[in-house]
């Protein structure tokens, strides 16, 4: 019962994810005024020409109307709120009822910690720094990551009449060891990537790519990285930078959760590993729809919840490594 309770506490976490990024991909862009969809995901001016920023004068901006809410964001907040309730019951449930046996208390008390912290961030969501935003998806994912690892670790028994495994302490502590390094440093990596991928959301530099390439005059601007700064468009060449660096990123987060999934299949988690070969490649084709500007609310929304599940399969995998 507990493990069920950690993976159903997963897949909506999995959910609110998600459901948080197509409600934060519908809205409008720093400055902007317009439709849901090209609100967020409009390309930049051109290089060289200005872009109305969110701290110009009211004359220079253009008049904002008002805007009913759309049904498909309505869905999205009902379902965030609804699981948002569901897992802090059942966090709730899996301290009360599985502290006593937990073998993975540490996931657990981080579990309940970040909990508190994203009810509590809410509050303060939407907001124009971006920091805030970078909370609420970084907790997210370490969030699921957590309830991920709890499920992990409780293994279900094996069959009856199943060969028993012979113990190999030495062998063990070997491949836990190869396992968990590299499944954290790409945990920290699929970290870098998401703060990179907030701050190309906040700057509204989505759409700042003609195509999958992403051609073009390109220069790397520090300040587009500050997460204190409040959210501001800026030139196509800076937004192109910030693109260039996310995928930089995302090449180096590649071979390093390429080998942990080998190595998964060696510590008893082969469907783990299978999955995880697999989410490597769907988050990548996610991205590039969205940049090239698709479909791109639904990719948007369908990128962040592929981050999450990376996330999820990383931290299963290592928790049974462990």
């Amino acid at each position: 019962m507990i493990r069920w309770l950690a993976i159903l506490a997963c897949a909506l976490t999995v959910c609110i994810t998600a459901s948080s990024a197509f409600i934060r991909h519908s809205q409008p862009g720093p400055g902007r005024a317009e439709s849901p969809t090209a609100a967020s995901l409009a390309r930049p001016p051109p290089a060289g020409q200005p872009a109305v920023r969110s701290d110009a004068p009211p004359a220079a901006q253009p008049a904002a109307q008002p805007r009913a809410v759309e049904p498909g964001v309505r869905t999205a907040r009902a379902l965030h709120r609804v699981s948002a309730m569901l897992v802090g019951i059942f966090v709730l449930l899996l301290a009360v009822f599985g502290w006593s046996s937990m073998r993975s208390r540490v996931a657990l008390a981080i579990a309940l910690a970040d909990t508190v912290f994203l009810a509590w961030l809410g509050r303060f969501t939407p907001h124009q720094v971006p920091l805030v935003t970078l909370a609420n998806l970084v907790g997210g994912i370490a969030l699921a990551a957590a309830f991920a690892w709890i499920a992990a670790s409780l293994r279900t028994p094996a069959r009856a009449g199943a060969p028993a495994p012979v113990p190999s302490p030495g062998a063990d502590l070997r491949i836990g060891a190869a396992t968990i390094a590299p499944a954290f440093a790409a945990l920290a990596l699929l970290a870098v990537a998401a703060w990179i991928g907030t701050m190309i959301g906040a700057h509204d530099a989505i759409g700042a790519c003609e195509g999958a390439r992403c051609a073009g005059s390109m220069r790397l601007d520090v300040g587009t990285l500050d997460a204190l700064r409040p959210a501001a468009p800026i030139d196509a060449a800076a937004a192109r930078g910030l693109h260039w660096l996310h995928r930089l990123v995302a090449a180096a987060f590649a071979p390093a959760a390429l080998v942990v999934a080998p190595r998964a299949r060696r510590s008893g988690a082969s469907r783990v590993a299978i999955l995880l070969a697999v989410l490597l490649v769907a988050p990548i084709a996610a991205g590039v729809d969205t940049t090239i500007g698709v479909w791109p609310l639904a990719t948007a929304t369908l990128h962040n919840a592929l981050a999450t599940l990376l996330a999820v399969a990383l931290a299963a995998t290592a928790a049974r490594a462990a």
